[in-house]
């Protein structure tokens, strides 16, 4: 069996080398990301393996802090400008007074030469310095093929044009961008395409890696639609009863909402903390499901008209859509408590008569009936919120520190028809609702609504990356 390839990852100090191998390892233990200066101050090897065999092994090296210095040293010990630049820098490093005045650019420039290739990694925001200038210099004189990678580039900050630019004219044109914090899995495909051009004795080694890769995604996109789908079943098989209570019906029927709601939130909580796991997050990450949620108006409140409008779907337009479907009742009255509702009278009765069989009950509902189910509206929030949960999850980096955040601008939070995914749940509504509990439901006809559910998260989920792909600047 082939030695696994050992790849030195290298940079200025805070370029985000750490970062990188974070989301390249799936790990986020991996390390310590601050944004203190010279956090790495040892080589650390990461082994990337694909059936619990080494493939790859990336070296974290510690920041080049002080190039210009460096480069100056090297060139003043060498009295023969003519002679090679590579011998020139192993005699450097072997003096005394390297590892006395830089001993961290030491440590990076000899697992750069031990390596087979070299990433070097660039904080695309940087202007274009002297010093990083050096930094490449020094890199090229250790012999190996170098990838320059330039990482966060989704920062309005970044530059990437002019590093490009910068590069090819140090004759470094295989520029692989790579955000370690906005990740996105073409990237990563180019970076190891990329690696494999250079080391094509490794090419069998990196086309395993790259169809583990897949398949794990692929594992973890079916498990999160499927509990997406169990999530939804759940809340469309959800109904509570409303028993009449002598001269006080709304108080009845505000209380049955009430439960259904708390029910609701209670059911999407625990989906998301399943999803975060999935991804590949810890437990303590829940926080970030938290304000993920909060920042696409989930946490204001599961109800809310702002969490219907930040989801795509109009408050208003969304209370006539459930209605016409014999949805839920909190939805058809518009988020009006029913006793306030019944008030409406003719006019309720006129939306829903053409519901059929649930208009009936939903209307005897709003004159003091029996039961409550979940509307359209509701499972369709529920299902964006839960794809959108994925789908940024899919596309965080390892490395991130910040709070995930689905807000204006993200593609998952774009407003969607979700009219495809909510259709079975209509019938689920209609067979499987249970005042007791969704496990009162046949097991037979939910598994069966359960993997076409599934099915239609995940043609939405790949709709979502396609649509991601093909909105991305080349």
């Amino acid at each position: 069996m082939s030695p696994p390839l050992e790849v030195a990852v290298v940079g200025h100090t805070n370029a985000g080398k750490t970062s990188l191998l974070r989301t390249l390892a799936r790990r986020r233990d991996v390390g310590e990301v601050s944004p203190s200066p010279a956090t790495t101050r040892r080589v650390e090897p990461i082994a990337l393996r694909v059936d619990g065999v080494e493939a790859i092994v990336l070296l974290d090296t510690p920041g080049l802090e002080d190039s210009i210095g460096l480069l100056e040293a090297v060139d003043a010990a060498t009295a023969d400008r003519r002679a090679d630049r590579i011998a020139a820098l192993e005699s450097f490093l072997a003096s005394p007074a390297a590892t006395r005045e830089y001993p961290q650019e030491i440590q990076a420039l000899e697992a750069a030469r031990r390596a087979e290739l070299m990433l070097a990694v660039i904080d695309a925001r940087d202007r274009v310095l002297p010093r990083h200038l050096d930094e490449l210099e020094l890199l090229g004189r250790c012999g190996r093929p170098v990838v320059p990678v330039l990482n966060f580039v989704a920062s309005a900050d970044a530059d990437a044009e002019a590093w490009r630019a910068s590069l090819g004219r140090l004759g470094m044109h295989a520029v692989v961008a790579f955000d370690t914090v906005a990740y996105e899995v073409e990237d990563e495909r180019r970076l190891f395409e990329a690696i494999r051009t250079l080391v094509p004795e490794h090419r069998g080694a990196i086309d395993r890696l790259l169809e583990a890769r897949q398949r794990e995604r692929d594992r973890r996109r079916t498990a999160s639609a499927s509990r997406i789908a169990d999530l939804l079943l759940d809340a469309a098989s959800m109904a509570i009863e409303v028993q009449k209570a002598d001269g006080d019906e709304g108080a009845a029927a505000d209380s049955a909402l009430d439960a259904l709601r708390d029910r609701l939130r209670n059911l999407e909580h625990a989906a998301h903390l399943e999803l975060l796991a999935i991804a590949g997050f810890d437990a303590d990450d829940a926080a970030v499901a938290e304000a993920a949620l909060e920042s696409f108006d989930v946490g204001v409140d599961l109800f809310s008209p702002e969490a219907f409008k930040t989801a795509g779907f109009s408050a208003a337009t969304g209370a006539a859509a459930g209605a016409a479907t014999g949805a839920a009742i909190d939805l058809a009255v518009g988020g009006m408590s029913l006793g306030a509702a019944a008030a409406l009278g003719a006019a309720i009765g006129g939306v829903l008569g053409a519901a059929g069989r649930h208009a009936r009950k939903i209307s005897l509902l709003a004159r003091g009936g029996r039961e409550v189910l979940v509307g359209d509206a509701s499972l369709s929030l529920l299902a964006a919120r839960a794809i959108a949960l994925v789908r940024g999850l899919e596309r965080r980096g390892h490395a991130s520190v910040e709070p995930l955040a689905l807000g204006a601008g993200s593609s998952t939070a774009t407003p969607r028809d979700l009219s495809k995914v909510v259709k079975p749940l209509r019938e689920v509504r209609s067979r499987l609702a249970s005042p007791a509990t969704s496990d009162a439901a046949p097991s037979v006809a939910r598994e069966r609504f359960r993997t076409e559910i599934a099915a239609l998260v995940v043609a939405e989920l790949a709709e979502l990356v396609e649509h991601s792909t093909s909105s991305r600047l080349p």
